[in-house]
């Protein structure tokens, strides 16, 4: 049967029998690799090459049969859904013309899950792009129906047509998917990249889940992963099929890390700054240096080592040519030993040295003025030389890189330079701490306050984090890394100190700060009337600020997703946890309950390896 033969009575027969084929497509956690949901994709039943089901569709809707049909398709997959036992959530779609249709009734639902015995909490209605609505408040009326039922709803392929921010603000969705013309080449086009990690900024910000859906290619998903990318969907990870995939590809799983240890994003290194110039030993005569120094024109400075390539000073060409020109200089000095008219060394530092902690000793220190070149060592021994020139163009180029990648809110640095700074002290083998800070209840929050409020919320946190950050680290001379991840989540790398102290004293402030942002009525009734995530209305806590602190062992982890995954466990504890609780969870406790303690006004989960 071919579909341009279709006529209206034949499509609604068809639609009686139910005689169609459903296949899944897998919607991953890139970060914890499995499936959280499933796309049902019902088929027509005719042979190619009418087997393509947006024929069928467009028949629908020739034929005013579009409610009719989706409705058909919904209950071919639920039932199929339950039948394979997939677990997660089903997502189906439905167009904006099927759902204002008062024929297409919500009403249904309830009925149809029942004969199942499936949880209306676990299907997201995932509005398409194809019949657009004729009354938006039509619309809005039948989608406020579904979320009365515990339904999400989620916007398909936004930035196209209609499905753009303005349909985001509108219609408030729980999950937005970004088109795949946006992902399709973003590695290759800085205003996709862009546009892109706007949009993953722009649902951490509203609570709002972000898919990034029709991933083909590996690169696309790589450069995805760093921008932010938590939701993933698309033929590279999972091709619909009958009985779909529950796990995130293994290869997919393994490359990520591969890519990472491979390229540590050690760009600002003080190490590729050193210049592999050979050292003399103390006891070569002066004429053998001003001799090398007049061979090689280019050469100012020397180190000089001992016999365990340990340095010992510095011997400047200017200053050894003015005291063999002297007056008897040749004569006084060509058979004497280097070491007679070396300099002490005046900056040695090690190749992992902190690039702010060496550039504030150049700029204390007038004597580079004359000789701008200085020591590096490995492990105490002798590397090379480095120019002041070149580490303070390094210093420029970072704090520019900085700017380009921080937050607009909060101008704090984002997740490229995080990741970097994660990246930089596992390579290094550095012991750290890192503290993920979020917000709780933030999107009814933003709902009632607005989005303007919800920012300021955002300054508040970031104020508060670094004042008390900063103000821990220079107790121990040492100043802690601040990141904002996106939205309302931020991190802290601790490298010393007491982190549980600091985040402990960074929550109770921000609990005495933000009652300011709420109405005199709301911090009497400890809250105020909006609706949950699961669709209902009902009293929403007052804002407060949760904590997870994990320690990664540094001689077990090799990359940031390694710390991204702890991080992720720490957040969720901490967010499950009572408020005035601090928990400490170790990894491997086999489900053994946490230890609980008790502080005031806290909310920190303490996570250890």
């Amino acid at each position: 049967m071919k579909s341009s033969a279709i006529t209206k009575s034949g499509l609604e027969s068809l639609i009686h029998s139910k005689n169609f084929r459903c296949f899944f497509q897998p919607i991953f956690d890139v970060h914890q690799f499995t499936a959280i949901g499933y796309e049902a994709l019902v088929r027509s039943p005719f042979e190619p090459p009418t087997y393509n089901p947006a024929e069928l569709f467009d028949k629908a809707f020739e034929f005013g049969l579009i409610a009719e049909l989706e409705q058909c398709c919904r209950r071919i997959a639920i039932k199929q859904f339950v039948k394979l036992g997939l677990e997660g959530f089903l997502f189906l779609n439905a167009s904006p013309l099927a759902i204002e249709q008062t024929k297409h009734k919500a009403s249904s639902m309830p009925a149809m899950l029942r004969d199942y015995d499936f949880d209306p909490a676990r299907i997201v209605i995932e509005i398409t792009e194809r019949y657009e609505a004729t009354d938006e408040n039509l619309l809005k009326t039948g989608l406020q129906r579904y979320r009365d039922l515990g339904f999400k709803i989620a916007i398909d392929d936004l930035g196209t047509g209609h499905s753009g921010l303005k349909q985001w603000s509108e219609v408030r969705p729980d999950i937005v998917k970004i088109d795949r013309y946006f992902i399709s080449g973003c590695q290759h086009n800085i205003v996709k990249r862009e546009l892109i990690r706007t949009i993953f900024e722009l649902g951490k910000t509203t609570g709002v889940s972000v898919i990034a859906e029709g991933i083909e290619n590996e690169d696309e998903y790589l450069l995805l992963r760093k921008l932010g990318m938590k939701y993933a969907q698309g033929y590279l990870l999972g091709k619909p099929q009958s009985e779909p995939e529950t796990q995130l590809p293994k290869l997919l799983v393994e490359k990520p890390l591969q890519k990472d240890t491979a390229k540590p994003n050690a760009q600002f290194e003080l190490s590729k700054l050193i210049q592999r110039i050979e050292p003399i030993f103390a006891d070569i005569s002066c004429k053998a240096v001003y001799s090398q120094f007049k061979a090689e024109p280019n050469l100012k400075t020397i180190a000089v080592v001992d016999d365990m390539q340990l340095p010992m000073g510095m011997v400047y060409r200017d200053e050894l040519t003015d005291l063999l020109s002297s007056d008897y200089g040749h004569a006084l000095y060509d058979k004497q030993p280097i070491a007679k008219v070396m300099r002490p060394v005046s900056l040695m530092v090690d190749e992992h040295s902190n690039l702010d902690d060496v550039s504030k000793f150049i700029t204390d220190h007038s004597e580079f003025d004359l000789h701008p070149e200085f020591i590096v060592t490995t492990k105490g021994k002798y590397a090379g030389l480095a120019s002041v020139r070149s580490i303070l163009k390094m210093m420029t180029e970072e704090k520019i890189m900085h700017a380009q990648q921080a937050n607009p809110l909060t101008m704090l640095p984002g997740n490229i330079v995080i990741e970097r700074k994660v990246n930089q002290l596992i390579s290094h083998k550095h012991d750290f701490q890192l503290a993920y800070f979020d917000l709780d209840n933030f999107k009814p929050f933003n709902d009632v306050y607005g989005y303007a409020a919800g920012d300021q919320v955002i300054k508040l946190v970031a104020d508060v984090i670094v004042e008390y950050s900063n103000k821990h680290g220079n107790k121990h001379n040492q100043e802690n890394f601040i990141g904002h991840v996106g939205g309302d989540d931020f991190v802290v790398v601790f490298q010393s100190g007491d982190a549980l102290a600091c985040c402990q004293e960074i929550l109770l402030v921000f609990e005495k700060r933000i009652i300011q942002y709420f109405e005199l009525e709301h911090v009497k009734q400890s809250g105020y009337f909006a609706v949950d995530r699961a669709g209902n209305y009902t009293l929403i806590p007052l804002l407060s600020l949760s904590c997870g602190i994990i320690s990664p062992d540094i001689d077990v982890i090799s990359s940031v997703h390694d710390v991204s995954v702890q991080a992720s466990k720490a957040k969720k504890v901490a967010k499950e946890a009572t408020r005035g609780e601090v928990i400490t969870l170790r990894q491997g406790t086999n489900g053994q309950k946490p230890e609980l303690g008790c502080i005031n006004q806290a909310n920190v989960a303490y996570l250890r390896n």
